[in-house]
């Protein structure tokens, strides 16, 4: 007695339907998001100042297997992201005791290369 996928097979039926033999095939996880938020708001409870890298580093040592993308959408969703910091801005400070050095090659013509290097030791 022929069974049904003898008769019709996986792969002439999804092409009849149009459809890719792995979407047959695919099965959906249970969707464990809401776990994932509980755990996310966890350990930004213990640790406010953590971004979405240090929250998936702190959860893949949890032994759970997270990507940081879907943990920064997850974040981003529950209002959870972090002001980046601002940089310093180095600036000279030319308001200072210490004796300022003469420029010695400040009247000095150079024709070729390699005829006067300059460097500034801090």
């Amino acid at each position: 007695m022929l069974t049904r996928q003898d008769r019709y097979p996986v792969a002439k039926s999804c092409a009849v339907v149009g459809l890719a033999r792995s979407s047959f095939y695919h099965e959906q996880r249970a969707d464990d998001e809401q776990d994932l938020r509980r755990a996310i708001e966890t350990i930004i409870r213990e640790f406010p100042t953590y971004g979405s890298r240090r929250v998936t580093a702190q959860l893949r040592r949890a032994e759970r297997r997270v990507n940081r993308k879907r943990v920064q959408r997850l974040m981003r969703q529950m209002g959870l992201v972090r002001r980046k910091k601002q940089q310093a801005c180095p600036t000279t400070q030319s308001r200072h005791d210490y004796p300022r050095y003469p420029n010695l090659v400040e009247d000095l013509s150079v024709g070729a290369p390699d005829q006067v290097w300059v460097s500034d030791l801090t």
